[in-house]
């Protein structure tokens, strides 16, 4: 007898093989089946995590064999695995039940994966009373900040938030871990203006603390500007309105401040300028004399950190890349000019008594191609 057809039919819950032979060219054609019944199965499973260790118990009924997709990628045919994942977070792991007979069953459950969560955080930065936070917590799914200050709460993962003036604040943070636990953390944040500036935040009446050089003051810049801003500013900003000149252009604004001899002092702002800029530059100086002002490689340099066209803020075509953000971390992506570049952004006073904090914004026979805006401008002692 030859065999010309073997098939496998599953419908409820019935498992049929047919099979047919000839023992003549038309005669005796034989059908037989196995007929298999059974229960329908069920899912279900529990998990138990403290860890990235999951330990994952089967209660499923009626099943015979099993698929488990645990929504990293990776799977199992084990009934009760024990799956180690590379990473803390919630995932959607998947179970599905063969029957013998044929049915099939599938669940699926969000597991989270992480040790408990514990809470901590910093302050990142503050400007005046504008303050940046940063969560440092781990394991943490969901945030709540209290500032201390009798002011709305924030769920934010990193806020922002305004203070109502110097001082002491109790700020606390509360985390909901992965694991549906609950840790809080308390610190007393001092907010303090240590910046030896006046007016770096640029206000609309912030220009009265600032002089205006008057060897470059052919391009008055705009105070307390809110229509834009640096990433990282507030308020009110620095403008200097979109510029071009075939002959040249520039303006230098300044203001004094006292140091001390061996002391050091962070020098930072946050800046906004567009791309396609052509012999642009915006400069940074530090000054021991109020009319001099110098960028150039000799040892009376001042200049301290600055974008430049003409030294690698740009393209080789003469066009300048967009910054917008920390003026230092923009200085060191485009060219690593001034001083500053090699301390980080911090000056050491070689003598007591005044220096000179200088911005300057101009064009040699280009473009700005749009409008330069600074804001928190910081010049604060780090020692």
């Amino acid at each position: 007898m030859n065999i010309t057809m073997s098939k496998s039919i599953s419908a409820l819950g019935l498992a049929v093989v047919l099979m047919s032979g000839l023992v003549s060219c038309k005669k005796n054609e034989i059908i037989s089946s196995v007929v298999v019944d059974g229960a329908k199965p069920t899912t279900a499973f529990t998990n138990t995590s403290g860890s990235l260790v999951v330990t994952f118990t089967n209660t499923s009924q009626n099943g015979d064999t099993y698929y488990w997709q645990f929504g990293d990628g990776t799977n199992s045919t084990e009934k009760s695995p024990v799956h180690t994942y590379s990473a803390p977070g919630k995932y959607n792991v998947v179970l599905k039940v063969n029957s013998a007979a044929g049915y099939t069953a599938t669940s699926t459950k969000v597991v989270p994966a992480s040790v408990a969560a514990v809470a901590d955080f910093s302050l990142a930065s503050n400007f005046e009373t504008n303050a940046v936070f940063s969560n440092a917590s781990v394991a943490s799914d969901a945030v709540v900040w209290d500032f201390g200050d009798n002011t709305a709460t924030s769920t934010d993962a990193n806020p922002s938030h305004k203070f109502a003036g110097y001082g002491d604040y109790s700020v606390k943070l509360t985390v909901t871990g992965l694991l549906g636990d609950i840790s809080v953390k308390t610190k007393t944040v001092t907010i303090a203006n240590t910046n030896l500036l006046k007016g770096g935040g640029f206000g609309a009446g912030d220009g009265a603390n600032w002089l205006t050089w008057s060897s470059q003051a052919s391009m008055p810049p705009e105070y307390g500007y809110t229509t834009d801003k640096p990433a990282g500013g507030y308020d009110g900003c620095l403008r200097f309105k979109s510029y071009s000149n075939s002959a040249g252009l520039n303006h230098l604004i300044y203001q004094p401040v006292q140091v001390v001899a061996g002391r050091k002092y962070s020098l930072s702002a946050v800046v906004k300028a567009p791309a396609g800029g052509k012999n642009n530059y915006l400069q940074f100086y530090i000054s021991k004399d109020a009319n001099t002002w110098i960028e150039s490689s000799g040892s009376d340099a001042n200049f301290f950190l600055a974008l430049n066209n003409y030294h690698a803020w740009g393209s080789t075509s003469n066009s300048t890349t967009a910054v917008n953000g920390d003026l230092y971390k923009a200085v060191v992506a485009n060219g690593s000019y001034g001083l500053g570049v090699v301390t980080a952004g911090v000056y050491t006073a070689t003598a007591t008594g005044t220096v000179y904090i200088g911005i300057q914004c101009g064009v040699y026979a280009g473009t700005s191609n749009g409008d330069i805006l600074i804001d928190n401008v910081n010049f604060v002692p780090v020692n």
